[in-house]
């Protein structure tokens, strides 16, 4: 029993404490996976096609052709912000909070639920070109599809490792999915080479943004372009955070989930655009009633506890004029529309409308605004 008990304790300590280095003791112990040999079998020799065709011909002629429908996005004269997903948890065709801000030549993203890298990728989107992914909070919803945009980002042609920037945890999300992807990225090397694709960029890097506060705290700067978080309001989560882009005297920011507070206002004082979630407290509150006087008391109360941490439309709307907002763009409608639903504008977009006299864009999957 003895030897049994030392050889136990022998492996133990030979674990690693942390799977990233900004682990802390604060912080809970991020998930740690088998770094050791994966399993592989043989591979079949692989055989070129006989072209009979010249290869000028081609229509594809890599990854990144992907973005030339939309080549000019990210020019050094606009800010380009597109809705890549507009929607909740609450079901919808909707893809999950997403949006991307293309700006000199740099692709940032912001979240990535469910469905965002297939929305990416259908409104050819230039994925493998992507330099930095930003996580508001780690509910499902913003980060359920951040293994596919690391993956998909790779296969596609990425060559930089992806740093994915987030709140206190990032690095337990980000070594979750590492690890999760682990397989597959081994099964991908051994099969097409590391000269197609390189192992050492296929998984993401996390960097902890250090509680901004309020006031926030800029969080990275490259080529003009300067990301600032700060602290919103979405309890009980924290961090969550919102962020604002920065560049050549425009400005774009990111509410995230939140209320109404003093920070989201400081933060989008003189904003170019606000892109904000919003809901439509009126329309929850009879969906409430409607599923208590039905008996539904479960979701009755799912639906009660969902007014208490969201923007309500008037509320946007006040704050978006006190900031002196220039346009507000409508993202993760609370409660849930499809992408063609004309009621999406009338209950959120119209609603905001009536207290701020900015332009006001109730977004769908696919919206592109631009600010030049």
């Amino acid at each position: 029993m003895t030897s049994i008990l030392l050889a136990c304790f022998a492996i133990l300590i030979a674990l690693p404490l942390g799977c990233g280095s900004d682990s802390s003791a604060a912080e809970p112990e991020p998930i740690c996976f088998d770094s050791g040999p994966l399993p592989l079998g043989e591979s079949i020799p692989s055989v070129d096609a006989e072209c009979s065709l010249p290869a000028t011909s081609a229509v594809v002629t890599d990854a990144h052709a992907q973005s030339g429908a939309l080549s000019g996005l990210g020019s050094d004269s606009a800010i380009t912000i597109v809705t890549c997903g507009t929607g909740t948890p609450i079901p919808s065709d909707r893809a999950q909070s997403c949006t991307a801000i293309l700006v000199n030549g740099l692709f940032l993203l912001f979240d990535a639920g469910d469905g965002a890298q297939r929305s990416l990728e259908r409104l050819q989107l230039p994925v493998a070109e992507i330099d930095a992914m930003f996580l508001t909070h780690f509910h499902s919803d913003h980060i359920a599809d951040v293994g596919e945009v690391i993956s998909r980002s790779w296969i596609l042609g990425r060559t930089t490792p992806l740093t994915v920037y987030g709140g206190e945890s990032v690095q337990r999300v980000v070594d979750g999915f590492n690890g999760v992807y682990a397989l597959d990225d081994n099964y991908r090397v051994a099969h097409h080479g590391e000269d197609i694709l390189t192992a050492d960029v296929g998984r993401a890097e996390a960097h902890t943004i250090a509680d901004p506060g309020a006031g926030g705290r800029v969080v990275f700067e490259r080529d003009g372009v300067a990301v600032t978080a700060f602290t919103v309001n979405h309890p009980p989560i924290e961090p969550a955070l919102g962020y604002r882009v920065d560049y050549a005297g425009r400005s774009v920011v990111i509410s995230g989930d939140t209320t109404a507070t003093a920070s989201l206002l400081e933060m989008s004082r003189d904003a170019d655009v606000l892109v904000a979630e919003v809901m439509n407290e009126e329309l929850l509150e009879t969906l409430e009633c409607a599923l208590r006087g039905g008996g539904m008391e479960r979701n009755a109360t799912l639906l009660r506890d969902i007014r208490t941490y969201h923007i309500g439309t008037r509320a946007l709307g006040e704050l978006a004029a006190e900031a002196g907002v220039g346009m507000v763009v409508l993202t993760h409608l609370v409660p849930g529309f499809d992408n063609d639903d004309p009621r999406a504008e009338t209950l959120f977009g119209d609603e905001v409308a009536e207290v701020f006299s900015g332009e006001v864009v109730t977004a769908r999957d696919g919206t592109t605004v631009t600010i030049e």
